[in-house]
Order: C-alpha cells, then sequence, then structure tokens
C-alpha cells in the first residue's frame, strides 16, 4: 500500500509565531489576572467580616444576647493557627442575666473571661487593615448601649487592603492604594461596605 507523502508538519517559523502570540497574549493578561485575585482576596475578606458583624447584631436583636462585640487583631501572632499577615476577626455574646448584672458598669472589654460566648463567629484574612492591635465595637439588643475600644475607639469604619499594594503596617484610611474595601457601622447595628475607586469611596 502506497502512503500518503503529502502529510505536513508545523515549520519552526509557524511555531515560532505560535509562541510569540501565546506570549504577547499572556503578558497582556496577567497583570490583569494579579489585579482582579488581588481584589478578590480583599473584596471577600470585606463581604465575610461585614456578614459576620451583620450576623451578631441579628442574633442580638433576636434576643439571643443582649449585648454583643466585634473584636478585630492585627497581631495575629498569639492566636493559633495563623501566618505572618493574618488578621484574625471575631463577635462575642452577654446573655441577659449577665447584661443586666454590668450594665452599671458596663464596658467593650478586651477580657474573653468578660464574655458568656467567646466566639460566635471567627475569620481569619491574610488581609492588611487600617489599625495597628486591637480595636473593638459593642452594641446593645436595643441600640441604647453603643461601645467602642482600642484602635477602633470612636471609629465607626475599618479599612481592609491588599498587603502587596500598601507599604507600612496598615492600610492608610483616608487615601489607601487600591484594592482596598471600608465597613462601617453606627450604634444601631447598620453594617455598610463601601470599595475605593481612587478618588472616592462607592457602596457596594
Amino acid at each position: 500500500m502506497q502512503q500518503n507523502q503529502d502529510i505536513k508538519g508545523f515549520t519552526i517559523l509557524e511555531l515560532l509565531v505560535v509562541v510569540v502570540i501565546v506570549v504577547v497574549i499572556s503578558a497582556v493578561g496577567y497583570p490583569k489576572f494579579n489585579d482582579w485575585k488581588k481584589d478578590r482576596e480583599v473584596r471577600v475578606a470585606a463581604a465575610n467580616i461585614a456578614s459576620m458583624m451583620n450576623g451578631i447584631v441579628s442574633q442580638s436583636k433576636r434576643g439571643s444576647f443582649s449585648f454583643v462585640k466585634f473584636f478585630v487583631t492585627a497581631d495575629a501572632g498569639q492566636w493559633p493557627n495563623t501566618g505572618e499577615g493574618d488578621k484574625i476577626f471575631l463577635t462575642r455574646g452577654m446573655y441577659q442575666d449577665k447584661f443586666v448584672k454590668e450594665r452599671a458598669s458596663l464596658k467593650c472589654s478586651e477580657e474573653a473571661s468578660y464574655w458568656n460566648k467567646v466566639k460566635v463567629h471567627r475569620y481569619k484574612a491574610d488581609v492588611k487593615v487600617s489599625i495597628e492591635g486591637e480595636g473593638s465595637a459593642c452594641f446593645s439588643k436595643d441600640s441604647s448601649i453603643y461601645l467602642s475600644g482600642g484602635k477602633l475607639k470612636d471609629k465607626g469604619f475599618i479599612v481592609l487592603c491588599n498587603n502587596s499594594t500598601n507599604t507600612g503596617k496598615a492600610c492608610d484610611e483616608n487615601k489607601p492604594n487600591k484594592p482596598a474595601y471600608k465597613i462601617t457601622w453606627n450604634r444601631f447595628g447598620n453594617i455598610s461596605q463601601y470599595k475605593w475607586s481612587g478618588s472616592g469611596w462607592t457602596i457596594q
């Protein structure tokens, strides 16, 4: 049987052209993919933190707790199963009987033993935040009491940004480098999330 002698493969020149096209496409697409990946990391962290804050406030409104706390620490080295750059976010709750007992001298205590439920929610994120050290915000069931402490004293917000795109130990809370997200709250437990556009904050 006679074989078909007209079968041809790719020439070296054709292969080189294909390789060049792939390299060019990769060079153009990678920076955009990298930017998307960095934004996604911060966006997911912000959404999870806003969700856990809404969750603890909702539990308070439903009567599960009479007093609740949102807590963040930028010094996560003391916590188990954390890596360099990790931040720990958690919520705590106080039951009605202890709330009544402590109400006259109520505080947004950093001490875990002060709370009936030490960890209602816990979240770890490899992001940078706008504070160094620890901070907290506390809400009562009927919104009559709002307290804050540590590095979140009188702030009502926290900014999250990417570790690699922001210098220093904390995000610049006024003009952070993108990507950056801000979570805000008030004494009534209203939680909002914003994205930094490069010139201002846009609600999400």
